[in-house]
């Protein structure tokens, strides 16, 4: 089985766990933990009252830890490290994320809803840059190999 099949299949199946797992007990758990933390933020920036209508798009942290425990070869801080940084860099997303939502349906800006769903790749990307790259590579030298040679034309 080539390598990228093989680490979407382990991506999708560990996903699909985590996210049992974020419906049973993670939500209400990173839920108790944010919204003390929230609701001190929003109050030392002079807002009350603020809903969390971004609650649905903390889901964002799964793909984010799947990517980082899934990735191999990282050095143990840049994999601990990078993912403490990333967590509170979602963690961080999701306070201004709610301060952007529109007052009359508590809904986010798509804009703002993109920006969440994309943020758990994007930091993957930028964390563990060098597997990327050398996969990206492999990716590339496979694709032309595979590539159909044709002989010179008549």
């Amino acid at each position: 089985m080539k390598p990228a099949v093989l680490f979407l299949a382990k991506f999708v199946a560990l996903t699909a766990t985590c996210i049992w797992l974020w419906q049973t007990w993670g939500l209400s758990v990173y839920h108790a933990i944010y919204s003390p933390i929230a609701t001190a933020i929003y109050e030392g920036l002079g807002f009350e009252g603020i809903a969390t209508p971004a609650r649905d798009r903390y889901i964002n942290i799964i793909p984010f830890l799947t990517l980082m425990i899934l990735t191999p070869n990282l050095s143990t801080r840049r994999r601990y490290g990078g993912t403490a940084i990333g967590l509170a860099i979602l963690f961080f997303m999701h306070i201004a994320a709610n301060l952007t939502a529109y007052p009359q349906s508590l809904r986010l800006p798509r804009i703002v809803s993109l920006m969440l769903d994309a943020a758990p790749f994007f930091l993957w990307v930028v964390i563990c840059h060098e597997f990327v790259r050398g996969f990206m590579q492999r990716a590339i030298a496979g694709s032309s190999d595979e590539r159909p040679t044709h002989g010179p034309r008549d």
